[in-house]
């Protein structure tokens, strides 16, 4: 499975999931995921987004919940971007792509103390998290790729 997943959990625009999947793919680090989509993001967006990921040829990750990326991804580490976070600098969080996951809500929420029991939460050093989900996400692999 890939070394890097970069996750929106929780979303229901339709407009945020393809932002969200083009900007990872913009930067040709990680494979996205969709986890917990709602709604109109589930209904629409997700369909939307795998004609995109198919015509770029690239992969795309739906999942149900957090824990699904523990045991069916083996992933080992899950950063959980939050206000509620110890802050941490952007090389810091992707310094070893070694079966790691970086989730962002995508929700207007943050996350809640039992989603947050599933991995670390971080709040990225220098980065508003008022900011849409895509844009730190953006922020976040820009900063490692300079």
């Amino acid at each position: 499975m890939a070394e890097l997943v970069l996750g929106i959990y929780n979303v229901s625009s339709v407009q945020r999931v393809l932002d969200f999947i083009k900007t990872v793919y913009a930067f040709n680090t990680g494979v996205p995921a969709i986890i917990k989509p709602i709604g109109a993001a589930a209904q629409i967006g997700i369909p939307e987004a795998y004609k995109i990921s198919y015509k770029l040829g690239k992969p795309l990750i739906i999942l149900p919940d957090i824990p699904d990326l523990l045991e069916a991804l083996n992933i080992r580490e899950i950063y959980m971007i939050t206000r509620k976070g110890r802050e941490i600098r952007s090389n810091e969080i992707l310094a070893s792509t070694n079966d790691k996951a970086i989730i962002v809500n995508g929700s207007d929420t943050d996350f809640t103390r039992q989603e947050l029991q599933y991995g670390l939460a971080i709040k990225p050093y220098n980065i508003p998290l008022e900011l849409p989900p895509q844009t730190i996400i953006a922020l976040i692999l820009y900063s490692y790729s300079k």
